[in-house]
């Protein structure tokens, strides 16, 4: 009998090492929003589209566009979301914003010729289809 019993505690002891490694440390939270007016405010070191950059300024018109903030020295990002739901997002350091079929104006200073600035700043003033913030 008590082998019995010490041989079920073994193989749940084993589950229960196997389930605590297969599961991540640390989650980052994503919330997503439909059809919203989306303001981002900051510095951040990486923005990615396809569309080209005219100095520093862009229109985008049904783009995927990517703000990012890695937690590096200096970065920083306020976003505000009106949505059905709003979200609102303020000094956050390490965020992720991705946003789908955006359409409006946006302004990073990496590709400005007349502000520069380390983190160079980001002003985004868009509407979007589908966005991902990631924090």
């Amino acid at each position: 009998m008590k082998t019995g019993y010490r041989l079920v505690g073994l193989v749940v002891a084993i589950f229960c090492l196997f389930l605590l490694n297969s599961m991540p440390i640390v989650n980052a939270n994503t919330d997503h929003f439909t059809n919203s007016v989306v303001l981002v405010i900051g510095k951040c070191n990486t923005v990615s589209t396809t569309a080209l950059w005219l100095f520093g300024f862009k229109f985008v018109y049904n783009k995927e566009v990517i703000i990012q903030a890695n937690g590096a020295e200096g970065e920083k990002i306020n976003a505000l979301i009106l949505s059905s739901k709003i979200g609102f997002y303020f000094g956050q350091e390490n965020i992720f914003i991705q946003m789908e079929g955006a359409k409006g104006l946006f302004f990073w200073g990496e590709k400005s010729l007349f502000f520069h600035n380390v983190p160079p700043r980001i002003f985004a003033f868009c509407k979007a289809g589908d966005i991902w913030v990631s924090y």
